[in-house]
């Protein structure tokens, strides 16, 4: 699941992203840049992951099927869902799981 910071309101000089039910334990924090060179090819795995854009714009693949993605959204993603991230110029983000 894609949250889009174009949907998400600022409140009192923060912007909450609803992550409704979903927990994830952070065994891990990246800073990960993705350029045309250097993808992060598709996997899965057991545990969600939490990836933040903080810059430029992406594509994510959510078990096969390509999403847009830009600076300010949230991907969700759950356990199994296998996942990739590719950028057609450079793009900057985080992975907590």
């Amino acid at each position: 699941m894609i949250i889009r910071a174009a949907d998400t309101e600022a409140v009192g000089g923060r912007k909450p992203y609803p992550l409704g039910d979903t927990k994830v334990e952070v065994g891990h924090f990246v800073v990960r840049i993705t350029t045309p060179e250097v993808p992060f090819g598709p996997h899965k795995h057991e545990r969600p992951e939490l990836w933040f854009i903080v810059q430029g714009e992406a594509e994510v693949t959510l078990d096969g099927q390509a999403h847009a993605a830009t600076a300010g959204d949230l991907i969700l993603i759950e356990p199994w869902v296998e996942h990739g991230l590719r950028a057609a110029d450079r793009a900057e983000w985080l992975c907590l799981g």
